[in-house]
């Protein structure tokens, strides 16, 4: 990287195995005790399951920020980290623990499986620039961390689960000889658990610690990067071309038309800031200039045509939790549009020293802004169930919907207490010119002891037949 405050960036994560094992351990120890005394093997309590999340969040974001010889200043941000996501585990676990609150299962697993894990690792990121840079982080740092966590996380978890196959593997291995005890003793809960924290733990400091490996594998990304960039531009261009042809119907046609096209801007937008990189160089060259111009050009098209198939399928069908997460992830590419703008309005200076320099700047911003709906959405604050609720009731009360073709079972079995909500409200509209109908809907979605059997009216489950000797007792 070339001067001081690059190579402090390279020798960071030195010296911390034995912290790593020691902190590993005791995580994986407290673990096993909310398991094992507070949670005693039922899953539905929301405190338990949030403290568990919590203890596990506060040591691994302590043991990607701490460094050797400042392992006090990385504990504020750990903490910080926890406790932002603290509240939407909270409010998710409460909804999935309730077995019986008939609410769709997408906004729980968007948290628990892709935006949990999105919004710690920005907040981790951004966290560990300022520690080091100060507040606001410098975008040198940003990018820096941005690329090597992942790196980190993923190297963490092969070294781990490698520990886990050879200790498993050596204990079958003694049990073919005659010898179970290691494999019966390695299954106890009390010793698996801290077992796994301490390598865990281990395996995050000895990944921080290759740095010779991380810069390799950096490089080989970025590099990456230059080269998707050029397929990427090509295949822009062709792409804005039979648009112009054939029209957006093209693109209307396929299935899921907004997934697609939100899908090609965050890939356009990973590819781009791996050739932008830390924005402290000057202009690429004009090959790649030229080609990650084209491919910005691209991002307001992709935009608009998500945008676009999200009103359509809004104004035929109402909002459901997945259009309400979508239409958000799409206003986040729209946002870093305007910074693809912001970067393309620059390029008329075109002999400037340094390239796109309002990016990286941006950049943070757009990070600070991702973490903040990605937390939003998983919170009481924007919830989605309760906006679809509210939005199927409009399309019925303002007569925009055919009330033969609503569907009464989804306010029902998918939208839970706040559907029953709008379902009792539409009994009231007296006006309606086919209330006599929506309340037959009402009635069927009521009566109705699933949402299975409110799609398939007279016909029955399949009757499971119990053994003879059963039901002759």
């Amino acid at each position: 990287m070339g001067n001081a405050a690059d190579s402090a960036l390279e020798r960071s994560g030195k010296g911390l195995a034995l912290p790593g094992l020691i902190i590993g351990l005791l995580t994986g120890l407290a673990v096993y005790g909310i398991v094992e005394y507070w949670i005693d093997g039922r899953d539905d309590n929301p405190l338990a399951v949030t403290v568990l999340f919590f203890v596990v969040t506060m040591s691994a974001a302590y043991l990607l920020m701490a460094e050797a010889g400042a392992f006090i200043k990385a504990l504020g941000g750990a903490i910080i980290v926890a406790v932002l996501l603290a509240w939407p585990d909270y409010f998710m676990a409460g909804i999935a623990a309730n077995e019986t609150n008939n609410l769709s299962e997408f906004p729980t697993l968007a948290w628990f499986l892709v935006s949990r894990g999105l919004a710690g690792y920005l907040l981790v990121t951004l966290i560990k620039a300022s520690l080091e840079s100060g507040a606001p982080p410098s975008y040198r740092h940003v990018f820096f961390h941005g690329v090597t966590l992942p790196l980190i996380a993923a190297g963490a978890k092969l070294f781990a689960l490698l520990a886990v196959v050879l200790l498993f593997t050596w204990a079958r291995l003694l049990k073919e000889l005659d010898v179970s005890f290691f494999n019966e003793f390695f299954q106890k809960p009390w010793f698996l658990l801290p077992f796994m924290g301490a390598i865990g733990g281990l395996s995050i400091a000895l990944m921080r610690g290759q740095q010779s490996v991380l810069g390799a594998l950096r490089f080989v990304l970025l590099l990456l990067c230059r080269m998707l960039m050029v397929i990427t531009a090509v295949f822009t261009i062709t792409l804005l071309i039979v648009i112009a042809l054939k029209g957006v119907v093209l693109v209307f046609d396929r299935p899921y038309p907004s997934v697609w096209m939100m899908v090609l801007a965050l890939y356009g937008m990973l590819i781009f800031n791996g050739v932008y990189q830390n924005g402290e160089g000057g202009p690429p060259p004009l090959w790649l200039r030229l080609a990650t111009l084209i491919t910005l050009v691209g991002f307001p098209v992709y935009v608009w045509l998500a945008f676009y198939a999200f009103w359509i399928r809004i104004e035929d069908y109402g909002l459901t939790p997945p259009r309400i997460a979508g239409l958000a992830v799409n206003g986040l590419i729209a946002a870093y549009a305007v910074v693809c703008v912001a970067g393309l309005m620059t390029e008329l200076n075109w002999r400037g020293k340094k390239w796109m320099p309002l990016v990286g700047p941006l950049n943070t911003m757009m990070a600070g802004i991702w973490i903040i709906v990605a937390i939003a959405l998983a919170t009481p604050l924007v919830n989605p169930w309760e906006m679809s609720a509210k939005s199927q009731y409009e399309r019925v009360a303002e007569e925009r919907t055919n009330i033969e073709d609503f569907d009464f079972g989804y306010m029902r079995f998918k939208l839970g207490k706040y559907g029953d909500r709008m379902l009792e409200k539409m009994l009231t509209l007296n006006d309606h010119p086919e209330i006599e109908a929506i309340r037959a809907g009402v009635k069927r979605a009521r009566s109705a002891k699933s949402y299975w059997e409110y799609q398939n009216p007279g016909i029955l489950p399949a009757r499971i037949e119990r053994p003879e000797s059963e039901s002759q007792n």
